[in-house]
């Protein structure tokens, strides 16, 4: 197969290596992910639980469900391996198919959406330490349970208007992995567009705020006159990082 092709005519994963790395983070996002929702639940156990574990247990499940994706994939290339090219067409209009890109897209946008919640949060402790502005436990409740069906809706729209379509209707096309991206629907690219840019604003938002936090904490050094302490350096790693990493996923989508 060319090295660059996600699939062949006889598999939907093209090669060796592509296939053990989908099933194993497949596999390690699923379990990880399981046992931080565990972890984070058990965590106030004596007590309702607090604004940080809420929004890390939605975290966990946005990401869970990639886990899901990538595992419905892996297992749909071992179930049609070496008859793709018969299948194919079966394939991108069968429920695991729709559930897959239902999957990825819904766990891609909330996992923005959290990861907004969760800058926010950030933000307002560190920028402004000293005013009352700060999330309730009610508030985020609230948020979170929007945000769940807002994603859920706007994902579901054209999920539902793919099923049993011909690869023009369908919101992945002919995409062996059933990613997003039919340009040629108008309805669909509409879609697209509409998505891409909702969660392009909203990285620009949380790039904002995670400069303003460390410009914040690079200010509150100097006017004490002292270094950046350790803790201070490992925040800003985890800020740079959790940025960068994310930003990375998503630059595909938007080139």
């Amino acid at each position: 197969p060319n090295q660059f092709s996600l699939s062949t005519c006889f598999n939907i994963l093209a090669h060796d290596l592509l296939r053990v790395f989908i099933w194993a983070i497949g596999i390690i996002s699923v379990v990880g992910n399981t046992v931080s929702i565990r972890w984070h639940s058990q965590k106030k156990s004596a007590k309702r639980l607090g604004i940080v574990e809420m929004l890390l247990i939605n975290l966990s499940t946005a990401d869970f469900i990639m886990g899901i994706y990538l595992i419905i994939i892996a297992s749909a290339n071992v179930y049609y391996a070496n008859r793709y090219y018969e299948v194919f067409e079966i394939w991108l209009r069968s429920v695991p198919c729709l559930m897959a890109s239902f999957c990825i897209s819904l766990s891609s946008l909330m996992s923005t959406f959290v990861l907004f919640l969760i800058t926010l949060d950030r933000y307002l402790h560190l920028v402004y330490p000293f005013q009352n502005y700060r999330f309730s436990i009610k508030f985020t409740f609230l948020a979170l349970v929007v945000l769940w069906l807002i994603s859920i809706a706007l994902v579901g729209l054209p999920i539902i208007y793919s099923i049993n379509q011909p690869s023009i209707n369908r919101l992945y096309s002919s995409n062996s992995a059933c990613l997003p991206g039919n340009f040629n629907n108008p309805f669909l690219l509409t879609w697209l567009l509409c998505y891409a840019g909702l969660t392009f604003v909203v990285w620009i938002f949380i790039a904002i705020m995670y400069a303003a936090i460390l410009s914040t904490l690079a200010n509150s050094s100097k006017e004490t006159h002292r270094r950046l302490s350790k803790n201070d350096k490992i925040v800003r790693a985890k800020m740079i990082t959790i940025v960068a990493t994310d930003l990375i996923c998503w630059l595909p989508l938007y080139i």
